[in-house]
Formats: C-alpha cells, sequence, structure tokens
C-alpha cells in the first residue's frame, strides 16, 4: 500500500514538473519568436539608406545565424519538455497499476 502511495506521489511531482517546464517553454518561445524576427529586420529598416548593397550580405548572415541559434535553443527546450512529459506519463501509468483486459 505504501509502495503505490509513493508511486501516486512520484507521478503528482513528475506531472507538475512536467507542466511547470511546458508552461516556461511557451513563455519563452515567443521572446525567442520575437529576437529571430524583430532586431535585425529592424535595424536594417532604420539604416537602408545609409548602407551599402554588401551589406545586406552581412545582415541576411547575422538573420540566418541568429535564427540557426535560437531554433537549436528551442529544439533542447522542447526536447526537455517532451523527456518530462513521458516521464510524467509513464509515472502515472505506473501509479494505475496493471491494466487487465475485459472480457
Amino acid at each position: 500500500m505504501e509502495d503505490t502511495e509513493a508511486l501516486r506521489q512520484r507521478a503528482s511531482a513528475l506531472r507538475a514538473e512536467a507542466d511547470a517546464l511546458t508552461d516556461a517553454y511557451r513563455r519563452r518561445t515567443w521572446w525567442r519568436f520575437a529576437l529571430v524576427f524583430i532586431p535585425i529586420p529592424f535595424i536594417l529598416v532604420l539604416l537602408r539608406l545609409e548602407i551599402d548593397a554588401w551589406h545586406y550580405y552581412l545582415f541576411g548572415a547575422a538573420y540566418l545565424g541568429l535564427s540557426a541559434v535560437l531554433y537549436s535553443i528551442d529544439t533542447r527546450a522542447s526536447d526537455r519538455c517532451d523527456v518530462a512529459e513521458r516521464a510524467a506519463e509513464t509515472a502515472e501509468r505506473a501509479a494505475r497499476g496493471p491494466v487487465t483486459p475485459t472480457a
């Protein structure tokens, strides 16, 4: 009986952790999204009359580089959420016990 209660507590703790990670991921994703689409294009629009043609290549490379870095950061954060979600689901299944088929 104590073992079942410990499994339920563990499942509850893992679910809370997975939900917290998912909520934090969703909040931070908007910031990463904004960092991809706002700073470099905004600076480019501000300086469009002041820069030479070859500067556009620099801005393009900076945009692609920043996008790749933020994409890799977002992928790692998403993977952490997926791992936490799978751990919580596994613990919840273990806490429910074996499923017996009904005929």
